[in-house]
């Protein structure tokens, strides 16, 4: 359950990726959202300081908390804070159109290292974890934990340390992912066969790479249709 230090968090967060709370502005002092908030003043100061970590705010001792420009911050957490407060509420930041095409444009890069310096052994496991999650009992695993396995694999498989890192930072961080319409749409069936398809070719080396262009441009397409 959400602390009350939390709830202030997200709020104040939301309204200053949201223009709300505009940049080069000053906060209102802590008594204010103390009472708009009705929580003490100390639980706001940790709120704010929370901000200060993000550098979505500058604290200036004697001269008021000072809002910044929310695109600047190079901080991967507030990627991940986008995600959280539902991007579709905050004008000018990434739409969950642009956080999906970045998810499968990852993917696209895994799978192309992956089929480049895996070897054949790597790749054996992958499809082996593929296979097993095919074969299971479907109705009582979630296909998030075959999602997660497999990239977590694939990327380990190619040996390139940074995907490793950006796929566990990935799973671990980003727990509520956007996902496409189009997808979201798809039989367990058809999700599952996706996998098992794809790591049958990255085995056989048989065009991986285009395989999973031609899905994912698929799946783009529709989801960018939407919005012209």
């Amino acid at each position: 359950m959400p602390v009350a230090a939390d709830l202030v968090f997200d709020r104040l967060a939301l309204e200053i990726l949201r223009g709300d709370l505009p940049a080069n502005t000053l906060l209102p002092p802590e008594r204010v959202f103390a009472s708009r908030f009705h929580v003490s003043r100390i639980i706001v100061r940790q709120a704010i300081h929370r901000l200060a970590d993000l550098g979505l705010v500058r604290v200036r001792q004697g001269g008021g908390t000072l809002v910044l420009d929310p695109a600047e911050p190079t901080d991967l957490r507030l990627l991940a804070l986008y995600y959280r407060l539902a991007p579709q509420r905050i004008s000018g930041g990434p739409s969950v159109e642009d956080m999906i095409e970045k998810q499968y444009l990852q993917g696209l890069s895994i799978v192309s290292v992956a089929a480049r310096r895996a070897t054949p052994e790597a790749l054996d496991r992958v499809a082996r974890l593929v296979d097993a999650f095919a074969a299971g009992d479907e109705s009582t695993r979630p296909i998030a934990e075959l999602e997660e396995h497999f990239w977590r694999a694939l990327a380990k498989s190619g040996g390139n340390r940074i995907f490793v890192m950006e796929v566990a930072w990935w799973y671990e961080t980003l727990r509520d992912r956007p996902l496409a319409p189009s997808v979201r749409r798809l039989s367990r069936r058809a999700r599952v066969g996706f996998y098992v398809e794809l790591a049958r070719r990255l085995v056989a080396h048989a065009q991986p790479v285009e395989y999973y262009v031609a899905v994912m441009n698929a799946v783009l397409d529709a989801l960018f249709a939407r919005r012209r």
